[in-house]
């Protein structure tokens, strides 16, 4: 499964890797092994991976990919540039389906973060924690 992983990324993004086409935000890398993957067209072109894994029960959001024309950038575009977009939505000024998105995006997974390779980016999640009460506590009549 992961040799048509590849593939889609080849296809998204330029195979000599000099002019992509999307920039792509992993949301979550799967735990094990990739057994399936579906591409959901959201508005404006805007591509969401949702995967499913040996290890889990049903499918979950792999990643999602935006087209770099929507941001209001280039394809030589630097990753802080991009970055500076992504982390404040209101500056994206060319497409409102897209600014409405990132918004959406931001407000799930807290934070997008670069990754190593050139136009990745990966979301930080956080998983709220319970409240722990220490002490004792007084019963109610």
């Amino acid at each position: 499964m992961n040799e048509k992983l590849k593939q889609f990324y080849q296809k998204i993004h330029d195979p000599k890797n000099n002019i992509p086409n999307y920039i792509s935000i992993i949301i979550r890398e799967p735990k094990k092994e990739l057994i399936d993957f579906k591409i959901k067209k959201e508005p404006s072109n805007i591509l969401k991976l949702i995967a499913h894994d040996s290890d889990q029960k049903g499918w979950y959001p792999h990643s999602v990919h935006i087209p770099l024309k929507n941001l209001g950038l280039d394809y030589s575009a630097k990753k802080k540039n991009i970055l500076n977009l992504l982390s404040e939505p209101s500056l994206i000024t060319s497409d409102k389906a897209t600014k409405e998105y990132v918004e959406d995006l931001l407000r799930k997974y807290i934070e997008i973060l670069p990754e190593k390779k050139k136009h990745f980016f990966r979301t930080k999640r956080f998983k709220k924690k319970k409240d722990m009460q220490m002490g004792m506590k007084m019963k109610s009549f």
